[in-house]
Order: structure tokens, then sequence, then C-alpha cells
């Protein structure tokens, strides 16, 4: 199984250090997942995992910073992990994939954590800071999410013919 980590398009230095940890990947391992796949943004150099297979538990890992093709990354996930950026949030809850939204207390205003606790609350993910990152994964609460509803796109193409019909 593969657990997909973003911290969309800028960085987030405490996710990607908490995602290289022995705790973090003991974690992923005891629910079964042998594989690892961070896009760091500007953290990139930040993401230093464990030297040795026996200290990663077996997880294979890639890291980088930016790709042009994210979706194929978040098809291949079972688990994605996302910086609680509303953009990123969106998307990965859009691919019907169980999400972990970690939010960034450094920055100047909580708008993160009001969008990340609201979806929360109505079960289409977790919510979490990146200290807490590896029990939140260990606990696999993440497994009995709602899937988040598919909108409806006819109206809008309803309106848009409408109004080129003009």
């Amino acid at each position: 199984m593969a657990a997909y980590v973003t911290v969309g398009s800028t960085g987030f230095d405490e996710l990607v250090r908490t995602v290289s940890t022995r705790e973090f990947l003991q974690a992923l391992a005891g629910r079964g997942f042998n594989r690892l796949v961070v896009q760091c943004g500007y953290s990139f150099g930040l993401f230093k995992p464990p030297p040795t297979e026996s200290e990663t538990f077996g997880i294979a890992m890639e890291s980088f910073d930016y790709t042009t093709w994210p979706q194929r990354l978040v098809d291949q996930a079972d688990l994605i992990i996302c910086h609680a950026g509303a953009g990123s949030i969106l998307e990965a809850l859009h691919s019907g994939k169980p999400t972990i939204a970690v939010v960034n207390r450094g920055l100047a205003d909580n708008h993160q954590n009001e969008v990340a606790s609201e979806l929360a609350t109505t079960g289409y993910l977790v919510v979490t800071e990146p200290r807490n990152l590896a029990s939140v994964v260990a606990e696999s609460g993440y497994a009995s999410l709602r899937p988040y509803p598919r909108a409806d796109p006819r109206p809008i193409g309803e309106v848009i013919d409408e109004e080129t019909m003009l």
C-alpha cells in the first residue's frame, strides 16, 4: 500500500520533517504501508529518512520538490496526507481516497484549521497537526471516512449553454 504526502505549492517544514521520522514510518508500516511518496515543495532539503531499511521498516520512499503530474500519484495512493490548504484538501477528497489534512499553525491566520476542522466534523477527512500525525496513522480512523460527494456539473453547463445561445 502507498501513502502520498503533499505540501502543495509552498513548503511545510514541520510536516516534511515529521514524515521522515522513525515514529511515523513505524506507524505506516504497522498499517500495512510499504511505499511513501513525499512532495516536499520548498521543504525538499528537510526530508531525511532514517538511513537503514530496518529503521524505515521496509518502506520504499521517494521524495521530490514538485511534479507536473500529481494526479498520477494521487491515483496510486491508498492514503493521502496533505497540508490543510483548500486546494490540496479538495483534490484529495475528490480522489475518493482516505485523507488526513495536516494544519500548519505557523501561518498568520487560522483559515486552514477552520476549513479542515469543518470537513473533519462532517466525516470527510481526519485533521491533525504534525506532532500527532504518527498516532493518527496508527489509530487508522481514516479508514472509516465518508466519501466526499461529487458535484453535479450539469447546472453550470446549462447556464453556459443558455448564455452562449443568446
